[in-house]
């Protein structure tokens, strides 16, 4: 009597393995794409408490009759990446890249996601009024985090937040 497997079964056992990557892979790409939007919400906060502060303290310049802050170099601002570019495209791996902020348009680096100041009552990613947007992302690449193509809640390309801390987000 022979020990082992016959080619059938092994064939078979191939073939199971296969419709179970083939349902799995697509599934793992979707979690992977929801779990990059987590920074979003944390910097957007960040950068809106940042404003804030800027705003009520007297020796950074501002006053309760000036608006928030412009610009990321006026709070210092500045993801992980330490990186900046004057545009989404720039914080790109072969964008081109600075180690500071120079103007008020300059955007902040993060891995999926490029953030910036936006003193406007229009939220750049919805298009709605909103109390003072305060800060903006936008992801770098658009393939990389989810997009279903409709303005909905599964949509990440670009988010705002305001000074109550209410976050919108919507396709490009």
């Amino acid at each position: 009597m022979k020990k082992g497997f016959t080619l059938i079964e092994l064939m078979i056992v191939i073939a199971i393995i296969g419709i179970l990557a083939a349902v799995a892979i697509p599934m793992y790409s979707d979690y992977t794409k929801k779990s990059r939007t987590s920074e979003v919400a944390t910097n957007l906060k960040e950068v809106v408490k940042m404003q804030i502060l800027w705003k009520q303290d007297p020796n950074l310049g501002g006053k309760t009759d000036q608006q928030f802050s412009k610009g990321l170099a006026s709070i210092g601002y500045k993801t992980s990446t330490g990186k900046f570019a004057s545009d989404v495209n720039g914080c790109k791996p072969n964008g081109s890249q600075t180690d500071k902020a120079t103007t008020d348009d300059d955007f902040a680096c993060g891995k999926f996601y490029a953030y910036t100041t936006n003193n406007s009552n229009v939220c750049p990613a919805t298009g709605m009024s909103a109390t003072a947007s305060l800060a903006y992302a936008q992801a770098i690449d658009p393939d990389t985090v989810p997009n279903d193509g409709s303005s909905n809640a599964t949509a990440w390309v670009r988010a705002c937040m305001d000074n109550a801390f209410n976050m919108n987000h919507d396709v490009m």
